[in-house]
């Protein structure tokens, strides 16, 4: 399912794009709150941007990372 990406799944793509990160971690890392952060990764999970790797921490999937460089193109 595809979605129309925000600023804020912008910016959780790209964190994700380093690494496996928690919403802590990503509020940390932005200007979001993490109660947005949490809500934007329920999001991004139905579309298949990301995957729940573990209780809090995701991870980017190949469809999130073809997201995140369309934008950069």
């Amino acid at each position: 399912m595809a979605i129309d990406v925000n600023e804020t799944d912008l910016a959780i793509l790209s964190n994700l794009s380093e690494g496996r990160c928690t919403p802590s971690y990503l509020e940390k890392q932005t200007e979001f709150t993490r109660q947005a952060i949490q809500g934007r990764l329920t999001v991004l999970r139905a579309a298949d941007y990301v995957v729940k790797i573990d209780t809090g921490l995701y991870e980017i999937t190949d469809e999130g990372r073809a997201v995140l460089s369309n934008q950069d193109g």
